[in-house]
């Protein structure tokens, strides 16, 4: 085998190898979200997080939004500059995929107003206190689902910065 030959195979080898390597690990990130079953949960909305009990209806509408939104999450890269304008603490279903034990409550938390523009309609969520963020930027017609569980009642709104 000549020279440039060797030194041909072993830079596909490396280059070949590299990006499958990338793709392997990049690829848990690629695939849909499964949610598990909500069966009741608690809203903290606002700076001064007044919390309000969410009706079966409420969590119902919750459910629906989650089981189509399911493509498109990724991992949190940043600090998001504060903790949301909401924080709903769900408590998962007896048939979801919640492991047996004590309810872990899954976190969800909104950005709906405008402390941060940048984080305007985006979701994240946290399954387990620890586990890795996801989160999800959203058109406003996506988002109005979410939007409307947090306007139901009034609250206080900061202005602007």
């Amino acid at each position: 085998m000549r020279r440039e030959t060797a030194l041909l195979i072993g830079f596909l080898f490396i280059t070949i190898g590299t990006a499958a390597g990338l793709w392997y690990m990049a690829m848990p990130n690629f695939r849909p979200l499964s949610f598990p079953t909500m069966q009741s949960g608690t809203i903290a909305v606002g700076p001064m997080r007044r919390e309000r009990t969410l009706t079966a209806a409420q969590v119902k509408t919750l459910n629906d939004w989650l089981q189509a939104h399911t493509k498109g999450w990724g991992p949190l890269g940043q600090t998001p500059p504060s903790s949301g304008d909401a924080v709903m603490e769900m408590q998962v279903a007896p048939d979801g995929k919640q492991a047996s034990g004590p309810a872990v409550p899954y976190r969800i938390t909104l950005w709906t107003g405008i402390s941060a523009a940048d984080w305007n309609n985006t979701v994240f969520v946290e399954e387990r206190p620890g586990a890795v963020i996801r989160f999800h930027h959203y058109k406003d017609k996506d988002f109005d689902a979410l939007r409307d569980l947090v306007n139901q009642y009034d609250y206080a709104r900061s202005a602007f910065p």
